[in-house]
């Protein structure tokens, strides 16, 4: 059986051996894995750096993308995919309809910060594939 005694006890236990005055709190743990996801709504765009680096294929692109606030992912995959919810072209700045093809950052594990972000399909498609070797 594993030791039920996770690290944020320990944490608070250490901080109250330091001789903190005030009552320290064992930390909230989440209900879902991986780290805090950023919402990306209409106004958190301008903030970000995003870049197409290369299309490869009908349904899959490498983009270079810069939160200041966030995560930095110099080389994400991202696949075509149809949008789950409404929300923002990061590219563009269009309005993204439910169930219109989106490009989205591939899901790994961890899931990768900005997992809710999407760009337009039509944006997306209207950059050149790269070039066959």
């Amino acid at each position: 059986m594993k030791n039920a005694d996770p690290a944020g006890r320990t944490w608070c236990h250490t901080m109250t051996l330091l001789g903190l005055d005030s009552v320290v709190k064992t930390p909230r743990t989440r209900s879902y894995p991986g780290p805090a996801r950023t919402e990306y709504g209409a106004d958190a765009y301008p903030r970000c750096a995003v870049k197409v680096i290369e299309r490869q294929g009908p349904s899959g692109a490498t983009v270079a993308w810069s939160d200041p606030t966030a995560c930095c992912y110099g080389e994400q995959l991202w696949r075509r995919c149809v949008a789950r919810k409404s929300g923002r072209c990061a590219l563009s700045g269009q309005a993204i309809a439910r169930g219109e093809a989106v490009y989205r950052p591939r899901f790994v594990q961890p899931a990768p910060r900005n997992i809710e972000a999407m760009i337009l399909a039509s944006v997306m498609e209207a950059i050149p594939l790269a070039e066959q070797a």
